[in-house]
C-alpha cells in the first residue's frame, strides 16, 4: 500500500541520454536535489553505476515546522535503464525500517527534447515504533510540503544543469 507519493514533470530541451547522464551521477546528487537536504553522497562498488548500486547519503532533513534532523540513509539502485529510467529505494536510518520509500526519474523523448518525471512512494509498513507512527499519520503536515517544493526545485535544477 502506497501512503505517500507525488509526481512531478517538465521538458527539459536535451536529449534523454543527456538527462539520464545527469540524474544518474550520483556525485551530482547534492547539487541537483532540490531540497538542499543532500549533504553528501558516496557509492559502493566505485565505478560505473548500474541497479545494485549502493548509495551512501549524509543528510539534513527539514521538517514542515523548519528543525532539522541530520541522518545517514542507504539506498540501493533498483532500476538503471538508460536513457529511460532510474531509480533507487532509500533505508533512512531511523529506529524502524520503512517498508518501501522509492525515487524515480522516468524519461521520454519529446519534440527534441525529454519529458521528466519525478516520483516518490513511501509505504511504511507495518511499524510498531511511536515516532514513525507520529510521522507516518501526519505526513502531511510534518514532511510532505518539503517533499513536494524539493521534488519541483529538483526539476528546476536538473534543467539548470542540463543548460536548457
Amino acid at each position: 500500500m502506497v501512503d505517500f507519493s507525488y509526481s512531478t514533470e517538465t521538458d527539459i530541451n536535451a536529449s534523454p541520454q543527456a538527462i539520464f547522464d545527469i540524474v544518474s551521477d550520483l556525485t551530482r546528487h547534492p547539487e541537483l536535489a532540490g531540497s538542499d537536504e543532500i549533504k553528501s553522497v558516496t557509492q559502493a562498488p566505485a565505478g560505473a553505476v548500474k541497479a545494485g548500486t549502493q548509495i551512501h547519503a549524509d543528510e539534513t532533513v527539514v521538517m514542515g515546522d523548519g528543525s532539522t534532523m541530520d541522518l545517514t540513509a542507504d539506498s540501493i539502485v533498483v532500476t538503471y535503464d538508460p536513457p529511460k529510467s532510474f531509480s533507487w529505494i532509500v533505508n533512512p536510518a531511523l529506529p524502524e525500517q520503512v517498508r518501501r520509500m522509492q525515487w524515480w526519474f522516468n524519461l521520454s523523448s519529446q519534440d527534441g527534447g525529454t519529458k521528466v518525471v519525478h516520483e516518490v512512494e513511501i509505504d511504511w509498513g507495518d511499524i510498531q515504533h511511536e515516532m514513525l507512527i507520529g510521522l507516518r499519520d501526519n505526513y502531511e503536515q510534518i514532511r510532505a510540503g518539503v517533499v513536494r517544493s524539493g521534488m519541483d526545485k529538483t526539476l528546476e535544477n536538473l534543467q539548470r544543469i542540463a543548460g536548457a
